[in-house]
């Protein structure tokens, strides 16, 4: 079994999870994590409102 990173469930799949504002997923250092299903849906609606509110804003 794996563990999700972020709420340290376990569970036979994770997904790889990068993490920061400003930056380019398959190009930029940054820190590696890794997230069960849930998890990762989760930190997507977030990476999208994230987005969208920044678009509101500029």
């Amino acid at each position: 079994m794996l563990r999700c990173d972020f709420c340290r469930k376990e569970s036979e799949v994770v997904l790889r999870v990068a993490l920061d504002r400003d930056y380019d997923r398959l190009t930029a250092a940054h820190e590696k994590r890794y997230a069960c299903a849930e998890c990762s849906a989760k930190k997507e609606r977030e990476r999208i409102k994230m987005l969208k509110d920044s678009k509101k804003a500029g």
